[in-house]
């Protein structure tokens, strides 16, 4: 009974192993990401470009690569529902600049590899292990929270830095703005546009 208990076991295991490596969206997903670390190498680090080309190339990245309609209405958690369409289309607007505005610079002169380790299902979702290799410095490691959408593009919704959910960390700091600021959600926004100003 032991020995058919045990057999059944790992027939069980192996089928639910065997299965997960059959997906072909686990190794596309990894594929997606690396093609993308790719893009921001040759589009947006290259220090010949001028800080308003590497933003535009950066901007094109983000819009296609990442659901900024989500990341949007979860970094204001539950003040999105707080607040009327025309507040939540400025703050989306202003938030994706911000976001450029941000994080385009940090990749000027930046030499690397992307590379994906893994991809496992949770639920939906796609959650890529991948390291990133700097030329002179430590290795990152983060894992990527992805999806399909219904015209079968990966779109991402996270990213996690050794440990740390960068959407999570967003959120925090601006609740913390809101909440210090007499104009909330649009003081948000009108503080977002000052710093994209500098």
């Amino acid at each position: 009974m032991y020995k058919l208990l045990n057999s059944f076991v790992i027939i069980f295991s192996l089928f639910f192993i065997s299965n997960a490596s059959a997906d072909p969206n686990a190794e596309n997903s990894k594929i997606f990401l690396e093609k993308l670390g790719k893009e921001v190498i040759e589009t947006v680090s290259d220090e010949r470009l001028s800080d308003n080309q590497r933003r535009t190339n950066f901007r094109y990245l983000y819009l296609n690569a990442f659901d900024n309609f989500y990341i949007s209405r979860f970094v204001l958690g539950r003040y999105w529902k707080r607040i009327d369409k025309s507040v939540k289309e400025e703050f989306v607007k202003t938030f994706n600049d911000y976001i450029v505005s941000t994080y385009a610079p940090k990749f000027k002169g930046w030499q690397g590899e992307f590379k994906a380790v893994n991809s496992l299902m949770e639920k939906n979702f796609y959650n890529v292990k991948m390291n990133i290799i700097n030329k002179d410095g430590p290795v990152l490691n983060l894992i990527w929270k992805i999806y399909l959408d219904k015209n079968k593009n990966f779109k991402i919704l996270d990213v996690n830095i050794d440990g740390v959910s960068m959407l999570v960390t967003q959120r925090a700091e601006f609740m913390s703005v809101i909440k210090n600021n007499p104009n909330g959600v649009v003081g948000l926004i009108e503080a977002m546009k000052k710093k994209i100003s500098i």
